[in-house]
């Protein structure tokens, strides 16, 4: 197990230390709790939304993987729910290259036994792990994000949003150039919305909270969020607010404005909206739509005052949920996870769109059970998939659309989301980089593809 030794921040001159109850939080045992002079962390736009640091952790320690220049290695969460037989929610680490898992987080059973986690994050630098928890009942702790240093596999924060849970985690790079992490809240249960919206920290300064919205300045509860490649709007789709009615009714995508945390466009849409995707020049975008079974396309607009506006759908299989485009931006590929669709109608396969015409190109059959989040690889060659319910991850390869490899998790638990993370040698040592997530290319990769070139691990 990995040590539960606390950090313990002290500031010279200062002979009584002050215990702040909204920026620290209290463990179990003997000195497991988190101390501070002043409260650093604790934004506005935190206090505003009721996220607070539970605890700061020393992380040092051995890394719990190796790792050297020119490795390629993928980041996924392990869950407990789709019937896992796992009951530690965990991150599992995988050698892209050789596509056999290398390390499993060993975290403290106060704060992973019977979590429930539907996504992961990694920070841009890789600097942190994100595992977002939903707390079981007969939990004491609330649900969290966990934040792990990314060599060590070890709890350094424990942050609260005191809503329902946290959903997902994915990077961005905001419109100034700078690298953020975007978090949401599951935002609704049993038809009774308490979720906290959606929240950026950032990664360079202790995860501070920058700003975010709640449900109630959304006037609805956001569900999936992505940002354009512009890195100043980000859009989420909106499900109908009550739980109970989101098949049948109809929802919107709300386009926001992050310079003035201000919704500037509701785009309406098919019955539940999930997730969107974008070409590189931020031109276009496609929305998969859970309950019409299709994928909707919008041209964006681009210039002073333009809108933007849907050009064309086109079908994909049962309940469609996460999508990600190719390298050549030629196709986008659906999940067809089977979401709100009764299990006898529930499909196995991923649906091929022509990102153009709309038209249906191919079927993919992956055997990947209730399959919600896919991932390009950073070199464009391969597709992966998380699949719930078979607890594994399958990699298809683009060009062929054959299957190539089915990795199981260590523990049996569901897989959701996932993060490339790409290792070089730099002036002062080893340096990493994320390189592709849920929402896209990033870093290396996206400049190379940019560029037309293909990208190679190892290469900046």
């Amino acid at each position: 197990m990995t040590s539960k030794t606390i950090s313990v921040w002290t500031a010279c001159g200062l002979a009584v230390v002050v215990v702040l109850a909204w920026g620290v939080g209290f463990g179990d045992e003997a000195g497991s709790v988190a101390l501070a002079q002043q409260d650093t962390w604790t934004t506005d736009a935190a206090r505003k939304q009721g996220i607070r640091l539970v605890e700061t952790r020393n992380t040092s320690g051995s890394p719990a993987y190796p790792v050297q220049a020119g490795d390629l290695l993928f980041f996924t969460n392990s869950g407990t729910t789709f019937g896992a037989k796992n009951t530690i929610n965990s991150i599992i680490v995988i050698n892209a290259k050789t596509k056999k898992p290398i390390a499993v987080s060993e975290i403290e059973n106060e704060w992973v036994q019977g979590f429930v986690s539907h996504g992961m994050g990694v920070s841009p630098d890789a600097r942190y792990v994100y595992l977002p928890g939903q707390a079981p009942r007969s939990s004491k702790n609330p649900s969290n994000i966990l934040v792990l240093d990314g060599r060590t596999l070890k709890i350094r924060q424990i942050i609260a949003s005191g809503g329902e849970r946290p959903h997902h985690v994915r990077n961005f790079q905001d419109w100034t150039g700078k690298q953020r992490v975007l978090v949401e809240d599951f935002n609704w249960t049993n038809n009774a919305p308490n979720g906290k919206g959606f929240f950026v920290l950032d990664p360079a300064d202790n995860n501070k909270v920058l700003g975010g919205m709640t449900p109630g300045e959304l006037r609805g509860n956001p569900y999936n969020g992505f940002v354009a490649p512009d890195g100043r709007y980000v859009y989420y789709s909106m499900p109908a607010p009550d739980h109970s009615i989101r098949v049948a009714t109809e929802g919107w995508l709300a386009k926001i404005d992050m310079q003035t945390w201000k919704v500037v466009q509701h785009i309406p849409m098919h019955r539940y909206p999930i997730w969107t995707v974008f070409s590189r020049d931020g031109r276009y975008a496609w929305v998969t739509q859970n309950g019409s079974h299709k994928i909707l396309k919008l041209e964006r607009g681009m210039a002073p005052g333009q809108l933007d506006k849907i050009v064309g759908e086109g079908p994909t299989g049962p309940g469609p949920y996460g999508a990600a485009l190719t390298m050549d931006e030629r196709e986008v590929w659906v999940a067809d996870k089977g979401e709100e669709v009764p299990a006898a109608q529930r499909k196995t396969t991923v649906t091929v769109v022509d990102a153009a015409t709309m038209q249906l190109k191919r079927t993919i059959e992956t055997g990947c059970r209730t399959n919600d989040h896919l991932m390009l690889s950073p070199d464009g060659d391969e597709m992966w998939a998380a699949c719930n319910s078979s607890h594994e991850v399958v990699v298809v390869d683009t060009k062929t659309y054959q299957l190539k490899t089915r990795i199981p998790m260590p523990n049996q638990g569901d897989s959701h989301g996932g993060s490339f993370v790409s290792y070089t040698n730099g002036p002062n040592g080893l340096v990493a980089e994320v390189v592709s997530d849920t929402n896209g290319l990033h870093g290396s990769a996206r400049a190379a593809a940019e560029k037309g070139v293909r990208w190679a691990a190892g290469a900046r």
